[in-house]
């Protein structure tokens, strides 16, 4: 079952650095955890800074125990250790699977 890792950046003392993250944090996410790792897309969502937050993830994955496994893995160092390139603030992480959906 898919599972999905939402994460949400709050509004942080500096502006959030949208073109790097896009266009050199999320590659190195793919190439990290895409493919056997277990992570089958992601999707960045720019939000309303007046909500507090400034951009949301949505990084899809194969299965939970792939995610943990990912999260928890020695690559995950590299791809964590990225964040102050874009932000000044951590994301606060949210996960669970999906259990429906539409397409038009």
């Amino acid at each position: 079952m898919t599972v999905v890792i939402t994460l949400l950046y709050p509004k942080g003392t500096k502006e959030f650095d949208m073109d790097y993250y896009l266009t050199s944090h999320m590659p190195l996410v793919q190439k990290t955890w895409g493919g056997p790792a277990g992570l089958e897309k992601w999707e960045v969502v720019k939000l309303d800074p007046a909500s507090g937050f400034v951009t949301k993830c949505l990084l899809y994955w194969e299965s939970g125990e792939k995610a943990r496994a990912a999260f928890g893995g020695p690559e995950a160092a590299t791809v964590l250790g990225d964040i102050p390139n874009y932000c000044d603030v951590q994301p606060q992480q949210y996960g669970g699977e999906i259990v429906g959906s539409s397409s038009s």
